[in-house]
């Protein structure tokens, strides 16, 4: 028997669970704030959010393609409520902007090009292409009165997050105690490579070839100033990084390792990092699937800590094995990243089975559920991870720039 016939009653059984359960993410549009039908994570969450709509967008999308009207609204709302300037909120409610996040991360540029490829419709970018132009160049732009960049670090000419809250990661060790303004993220900037490199494609085809260029080698920039400033030769790993002191973050969490789903670090660091984080049992390899931060790490647990923030110290979160795996895959990783895909679903699908819905992460010694009863949002990507892997597929691929 071959993979594909061992794993296909687990496929079947995840796709009908899940099937009934994708109602739950989607809103008819409130004008003014959200006048375009609109996407939610679901349970306690009526929020439009930056990056769980993206994914959950894309995970629509990425099953029918025809879905993507949903990523298209998606960015439709945040631009429409983003300001001349290019500050976009993270999130969007019936009454406006949430004052939470204090700007969109940089995912709006990668939701345009997907959904206009999805839907083979680029006409709809045109109107709202200079406003988009400005909130992807936002961070490296924008000058405060003092003419300092808020969220931009000079010396290494990476981007910083504004604070905990809208690193979206809320209690991560390697921001949350930080002034803000002060840490280059790992995670970040790999969000900030796609997106400029996005962008250089929907401004290529609407014929803007000056932009397109521009964009093009401010993501070639990224790329090189990550493997230089955040990359630790001696850990073989991506860190945060605190521009006030110069110095590496040195926590093993899950944000580490999402230049890794961006194919940002060459093949042998990568290859390296995962033989030396991912499998290791006593780190970041788990039975349930991968922790969102090493055991091994001081700070790591399993509690609900849903109010105020979620939990990024050691529960299985879907979304995250989901960059977890595509990092796998990148790296030629292939039949460890079957196994983490069989584990999440396995995981979820048993949560399904005796609660009727899913968590947004669960105890990663246990398996039990833990944060949020009803959140589906960005899970509905378990979904997609086994045929993904399977047909060594990547929805979320972007080509270089031409």
């Amino acid at each position: 028997m071959n993979d594909r016939e061992a794993y296909e009653p687990l496929i079947q059984d995840i796709h009908r669970a899940f099937g009934p359960l994708k109602h739950a993410v989607k809103r008819r549009a409130r004008p003014p704030a959200l006048p375009f039908d609109y996407l939610v994570p679901g349970g306690p969450y009526e929020e439009s959010w930056d990056w769980d709509g993206f994914f959950i967008g894309m995970g629509l999308a990425a099953e029918f393609p025809s879905e993507a009207v949903w990523l298209r609204n998606w960015c439709l709302n945040f631009v429409h409520n983003s300001a001349a300037d290019g500050l976009a909120p993270g999130a969007l409610t019936a009454a406006g902007r949430d004052p939470r996040l204090y700007h969109v991360k940089p995912f709006l540029a990668q939701g345009a090009y997907f959904a206009a490829r999805f839907l083979g419709d680029a006409n709809w970018l045109r109107p709202i292409y200079p406003r988009l132009r400005a909130i992807v160049g936002y961070r490296q732009e924008h000058r405060d009165a003092s003419g300092r960049r808020e969220m931009w670090d000079e010396t290494r000419d990476l981007g910083v997050w504004h604070d905990s809250l809208e690193a979206g990661a809320d209690n991560n060790p390697a921001v949350l105690d930080h002034p803000p303004c002060t840490v280059v993220g790992a995670d970040l900037n790999a969000f900030l490579y796609r997106d400029y490199l996005a962008l250089s494609h929907v401004a290529r085809e609407l014929g803007e070839r000056d932009d397109a260029d521009d964009f093009a080698g401010r993501a070639e920039h990224i790329r090189t100033a990550m493997n230089r400033h955040l990359w630790s030769e001696e850990d073989v790993t991506f860190y945060n990084l605190d521009a006030a002191s110069g110095k590496l973050i040195r926590r093993h969490v899950c944000t580490n390792y999402y230049p890794l789903w961006a194919g940002l670090a060459p093949r042998e660091r990568g290859e390296a990092c995962i033989r030396k984080y991912f499998l290791d049992p006593a780190g970041l390899w788990g039975k349930h699937g991968m922790r969102s931060l090493s055991a091994a790490d001081p700070d790591y647990n399993n509690r609900n800590i849903i109010k105020p923030y979620s939990n990024f110290r050691g529960p299985v979160w879907p979304i995250i094995n989901y960059l977890y795996l595509h990092g796998l895959l990148h790296y030629g990783f292939q039949q460890q990243a079957l196994e983490l895909a069989a584990r999440v679903a396995g995981l979820v699908l048993a949560d399904i089975r005796a609660t009727g819905s899913t968590h947004e992460n669960y105890d990663a010694e246990t398996g039990q559920p833990l944060a949020a009863p009803g959140f589906v949002g960005w899970n509905i990507l378990v979904d997609n991870m086994l045929g993904e892997v399977l047909n060594n597929y990547n929805p979320f691929a972007l080509r270089e720039a031409e």
